[in-house]
């Protein structure tokens, strides 16, 4: 009989990197085991992560604290695996390890997390967490070495391995000569991705007479400020040039990436974005902002213009050396179909292998 592993953590919807890591570990090959899983995701199709936390809303994240404890008293998980990230809703899921460790369920701490700037991340609440991830947890998943140097200063070294966020190339496998000439821009509509950049790049190159198509997949953190930006887009006339898709997912998604030559990603601040490693599965040039989570993951390679971080002049113009020069592009996608390192297949063995020695102790 198979023993089950217990996924914790946000699905979509609404479109983030965090769910979308989350939904790719459950679906890789677990030998022996069968997947269950908790949605700690509210189901909206928007979700505004930049604003203040209301009484109500925090209010419900600690109402499935009860939902949490059926799920273990009828799945009855023989290892869980938690998504952490390091903002407010931490405090949270600190409640649910100590009640998995209750329960004896070893447990593997996913920590989706930039290095600074959020809830978690001052130095003395960083050294709270990791004594709690030391108590509570078995392994520590983080993101990249980067992220590893950064974080064993404050947890313990040794539950730590570094798992790369990954992607299944194989949903990803495109002909680089039958993409079209556009661009494509994924995430949410926020001025924190960038969105707000990318459309003043569009009106400069609009005004240079250029012709070209911008799919957008992603949707505003709210309804009103959906309908904003639609009446925004019809106020400067970029209609011709943007494409509004909304939040899309699974094949809806991965067939706009494979027809597509190059992403936009103007992103303020990122931790290990999945998205980038998408456009690299499917053979795409790469335009992205020159923060450390991008150039982390793109490092020396050949494959990626870099564009200064909120500045849509320098996007634009970067944009425009795309529009220039096709051979450019056609010889940056090459250089992305060369890169096989964030196949689901690695994540898989790294993965297995943690549970393997969570087996033997």
């Amino acid at each position: 009989m198979n023993k089950k592993i217990g996924f914790i953590g946000p699905l979509p919807p609404p479109l983030g990197g965090v769910a979308t890591i989350n939904k790719s570990f459950q679906e890789l090959d677990y030998p022996g085991y069968n997947v269950c899983f908790f949605n700690t995701s509210n189901g909206e199709d928007r979700e505004d992560l930049y604003s203040k936390k209301s009484i109500k809303s925090i209010f419900i994240e600690f109402s499935k604290y009860k939902k949490i404890k059926r799920f273990l008293l009828n799945e009855k998980p023989d290892v869980a695996n938690i998504f952490i990230t390091s903002g407010i809703a931490i405090i949270r899921d600190l409640f649910f390890l100590r009640l998995l460790q209750k329960n004896k369920i070893p447990t593997i701490i996913h920590f989706h997390s930039k290095t600074k700037g959020e809830f978690a991340l001052k130095p003395r609440r960083l050294k709270i967490a990791g004594k709690l991830f030391d108590k509570y947890a078995n392994k520590i998943i983080l993101l990249s070495e980067a992220h590893l140097q950064h974080f064993q200063t404050y947890f313990n070294k040794e539950q730590c391995e570094v798992v790369e966020n990954f992607v299944d190339y194989k949903e990803f496998e495109c002909d680089i000569d039958k993409k079209k000439d556009a661009f494509l821009f994924v995430g949410r509509l926020t001025k924190q991705k960038g969105f707000y950049n990318l459309l003043e790049a569009i009106v400069i190159l609009k005004k240079q007479q250029f012709k070209f198509k911008v799919n957008i997949i992603g949707v505003a953190s709210t309804y009103i400020e959906q309908l904003e930006i639609e009446q925004l887009i019809d106020n400067k006339s970029l209609s011709t040039h943007i494409n509004l898709l909304g939040a899309k997912f699974g094949e809806d998604k991965n067939v706009i990436f494979k027809m597509t030559k190059c992403l936009v990603f103007p992103s303020h601040f990122e931790n290990s974005p999945v998205v980038l490693k998408e456009a690299i599965a499917a053979k795409m040039a790469i335009i992205a902002s020159d923060i450390f989570a991008n150039k982390n993951i793109l490092g020396q390679r050949s494959n990626f213009v870099l564009s200064k971080k909120d500045d849509s002049i320098n996007l634009a113009s970067q944009m425009k050396q795309v529009l220039e020069d096709a051979e450019k592009v056609k010889q940056m996608c090459e250089a992305s179909a060369l890169i096989k390192e964030y196949s689901a297949v690695v994540a898989s063995k790294k993965l297995n292998n943690l549970m393997a020695q969570i087996d033997k102790s």
